[in-house]
């Protein structure tokens, strides 16, 4: 499903040109660097042209990163209970319902604890949200419209996040945006 989804996109990209800027440096030198990177390289065929969004995109971050707002993309939505991966029906930041793939659309690694992070998603649907990390796991629900979002402190380490949708093998493109700012 994932596939067909992925080249859908692909196919509508060559007819809308969306370019995102690559943070792999840092836009002050005092600022630390954001690492993101590229799970797969698009090769487009000879004569062709093509603009490429970036979707599933894994990174590495540290407080006072820049710019204040780090968008990452992809398709929500799978065939898997939330509940089985997150390993609990609810947590502090909501219940664990909807559907997600087997495999986290991104990880993001914190090369330092954060005293305040927020992830949110923006999309025209009805998308959930999964992170598993250290300290466990959380879910989130209809925070903001349908969309979700967790925020507070975040331990140093790795977070695998799944953007799924409200519905069974129910897609939707999103924006996922990690912001220091309440």
């Amino acid at each position: 499903m994932r596939s067909l989804i992925l080249t859908l996109v692909a196919t509508m990209t060559t007819i809308i040109a969306i370019e995102s800027p690559a943070r792999s440096q840092p836009i002050n030198s005092s600022a630390p660097t954001i690492e993101i990177s590229r799970p797969e390289k698009l090769e487009i065929p000879s004569g062709k042209k093509a603009s490429v969004v970036r979707m599933f995109e894994d990174i590495a971050i540290a407080p006072s990163f820049s710019p204040k707002v780090i968008t990452l993309r992809g398709i929500s939505g799978g065939a898997v209970e939330m509940q089985k991966t997150s390993g609990r029906k609810s947590t502090e930041t909501g219940d664990c319902i909807g559907f997600i793939d087997a495999a986290p659309d991104h990880k993001i690694t914190l090369t330092k604890p954060f005293p305040y992070l927020k992830l949110q998603v923006k999309s025209s649907g009805d998308t959930v949200l999964l992170v598993r990390g250290p300290g466990g796991s959380w879910c989130s629900d209809d925070v903001s419209d349908r969309n979700p979002e967790i925020s507070g402190d975040w331990l140093e380490g790795t977070y695998e996040v799944w953007v799924g949708s409200y519905e069974e093998n129910t897609s939707f493109p999103y924006l996922l945006q990690l912001t220091e700012t309440p």
